[in-house]
């Protein structure tokens, strides 16, 4: 990563590295701990904690298009159908059956992706 427009890209490295962070550090040719740092520094969390964020806001769009839960919950790199449920119904208190009919135009943004990048100085640029 070497660009500040790469920073508006963050959702989309997160989910071409599989919301990997040993991925995501690698994209940005840093270590993990640099990355670790960083995110700490600047959005106060983990990048494993914003990276199951996102993993949560793609489950809840790709539901939104009637997508099956298996196809969705193996998409996003889950192992087991179970636990992507448990992990929607403990993040939207609903289960995905619910969020796939649900009337709700798209996924409760938690970041707002500009403001994000804004916020996000990170020291490897």
């Amino acid at each position: 990563m070497s660009t500040p427009q790469d920073l508006f890209n963050l959702p989309e490295i997160a989910a071409e590295a599989g919301y990997n962070v040993n991925k995501v550090a690698e994209s940005f040719d840093i270590t993990v701990r640099q990355l670790q740092r960083d995110f700490k520094k600047n959005l106060g969390r983990t990048p494993q904690d914003w990276l199951n964020e996102q993993r949560m806001i793609a489950a809840y769009q790709l539901l939104q298009e009637s997508r099956s839960v298996k196809e969705v919950a193996f998409e996003l790199g889950f192992k087991q159908v179970s636990h992507f449920c448990r992990k929607i119904k403990t993040t939207y208190g609903m289960t995905p059956s619910e969020i796939r009919v649900s009337s709700f135009p798209s996924s409760p943004q938690i970041t707002n992706r500009s403001r994000m990048a804004e916020n996000l100085q990170l020291n490897f640029l």
